[in-house]
């Protein structure tokens, strides 16, 4: 498996938790910006709004 197809199945794998997790507990936008935001900050990363 390479790296990008590592990344791909990760992104997926949090794309369907994030959907799951909106779904049973009714997250709105903002909370699953501030999830996101707490998971890139760890590799540098930030989230930003668009």
């Amino acid at each position: 498996m390479t790296v990008s197809e590592l990344n791909e199945d990760t992104q997926t794998q949090i794309c369907d938790l994030l959907k799951y997790l909106q779904q049973i507990e009714k997250l709105k936008n903002k909370d699953i910006r501030i999830l996101l935001d707490m998971i890139v900050r760890k590799y540098g990363g930030k989230v930003i709004n668009k």
